[in-house]
């Protein structure tokens, strides 16, 4: 069981913004319902807006109570006492000058303090926030521990996540930078590791020789949820598939260790095996949409264009699909295909690995397949074949399936990653490497969906994406599950 058992300043760079209020607030007041925080703690927020700290204080417990839904008066009152806000410009040190005197006031001396830095804010103000952690003496001169926590996507591309990575190792070691995708604090996505670890009779069953294909998915309801600003110059394929979905892959595909905090390894030793399968058009390896206009149940939803702060000309990508293969010897010449979108019939993330059919078995039969789905109705479904009754070789489904629901010590994402960073356990946070080599295996993809040419197709909200993407991949004598 991780708790946060050592004294923390945890300061949140862009405190009034999105993520704040969604994810990181409410997993802090997880922490304290269970018993996870410790009994000295600061919750610092730092955002330009100027506003009086019981302001901040009702901004917090309002974002709690709308992601919680029911609190613990007692416990919701008791973490608000931690929170304390600062008002700056993130590029004016004497604003952080201020800030480092304020937590400084806070921490107790007659004990060593960690600081963590937590950067919810657009990328073009991380450069000044990492000089003025450093100029106002918040990074070092407390002579305790220091984190900095920097959210997926690291970087646009190649090329801006190489500067980032310069300028953070600039600022700090490396060892004092976490690179966070909430995908890796979700239970049922690292349970796809250990799926396989606890289970040899399945892992054995994970090889070329019995398996046709792998379907990846990640489906969403929902739409860009108030974040134009963010989503307009991102697109799904950097969103979704750059960092959660290639993560995924890499679980699924990594060699099985025992050794302690050897993850990072395993996944970018499975990362760098990836590859874009040959092929006369990229189209042929990739295939973009965008929603327009359509229905979910009973509610009309307007096309992403018609979204506010959406240009009306937009060609800005809320579906992707696409293929790729691996070198792991295990998985060579296995296609994984990958789809993921917003503003579709339901939400569902899953991992669909379907079987090999050695020999033709009979009427109303299908090919074996195991789905892991790790989000909407969570479980574990094997679908076999049972014979009808009777003297003719005909089969009925037969799906055995177990809800996968966490059992034990659960947390939401960011309150099992939050103590792991305190406590300086890098394993389930991404490393430079990782995301150099996603980067590289996207960024040719990127160049050309970018490309006016290249097609967009539209699809209706509500539905299952385009009607283009069912020929896509029936192309390959596949249909999506």
């Amino acid at each position: 069981m991780i708790s946060a058992t050592t004294p923390f300043s945890f300061i949140l760079f862009g405190a009034s913004g999105h993520l704040a209020q969604l994810k990181i607030y409410p997993a802090l007041y997880v922490l304290a319902l269970k018993k996870r925080l410790p009994a000295h703690y600061a919750v610092i927020g730092f955002a330009r807006t100027q506003m009086p700290e019981e302001e901040f204080r009702s901004l917090v417990e309002k974002s709690i109570r709308t992601q919680m839904g029911e609190v613990n008066e007692k416990v919701l009152a008791g973490f608000l006492e931690h929170v304390y806000y600062h008002g700056g410009q993130y590029d004016a040190k004497k604003d952080f000058d201020a800030l480092a005197k304020k937590i400084g006031s806070m921490e107790d001396k007659g004990k060593q303090w960690t600081r963590v830095a937590y950067l919810s804010v657009p990328p073009a103000v991380f450069t000044p926030i990492f000089k003025n952690l450093s100029a106002s003496g918040i990074h070092a001169d407390h002579g305790g521990p220091f984190r900095c926590i920097i959210e997926k996507p690291v970087g646009h591309d190649l090329t801006s996540f190489e500067a980032l990575r310069k300028e953070l190792l600039a600022a700090f070691k490396e060892e004092e930078i976490y690179l966070l995708d909430h995908y890796l604090g979700k239970e049922a996505v690292r349970n796809t590791y250990y799926l396989r670890f606890a289970n040899p009779v399945l892992e054995r069953l994970l090889k070329n020789t019995l398996i046709h294909h792998v379907e990846i998915a990640a489906l969403e309801l929902g739409g860009i949820e108030g974040r134009a600003g963010y989503f307009e110059h991102t697109g799904t394929l950097r969103d979704m598939v750059q960092s959660h979905l290639l993560l995924m892959c890499t679980l699924l595909t990594m060699r099985i260790h025992e050794e302690a905090g050897a993850f990072p390894t395993h996944r970018k030793t499975a990362l760098e095996q990836f590859y874009l399968p040959p092929a006369k058009d990229v189209n042929d390896l990739i295939l973009q949409g965008q929603y327009a206009v359509g229905m979910i149940g009973k509610e009309k939803i307007d096309a992403y264009r018609s979204e506010p702060d959406i240009a009306k000309d937009s060609r800005t990508n809320t579906f992707i699909a696409m293929k790729l293969r691996t070198r792991i010897s295990r998985w060579d010449g296995v296609p994984f295909y990958i789809r993921t979108g917003k503003r579709l019939t339901k939400k569902e993330t899953r991992i669909s690995i379907q079987f090999q059919e050695p020999h033709p078995v009979g009427k109303e039969s299908g090919p074996n397949r195991l789905d892991i789905i790790l989000q909407g109705e969570a479980g574990m479904r094997l679908h076999l074949q049972t014979k009808l009754g009777g003297n003719e070789l005909m089969f009925r489904p037969l799906v055995m399936e177990d809800p996968l629901v966490c059992f034990g010590d659960c947390l939401p994402e960011h309150a099992l990653l939050l103590p792991e960073a305190i406590h300086g356990d890098h394993q389930w946070f991404l490393t430079f490497d990782e995301v150099r080599l996603a980067w590289q295996l996207m960024d040719p993809l990127q160049s050309h969906l970018d490309r006016p040419e290249t097609p967009l197709h539209l699809y209706p909200a509500g539905s299952n994406g385009p009607a283009e993407a069912d020929g896509w991949i029936k192309r390959d004598g596949v249909e999506w599950f």
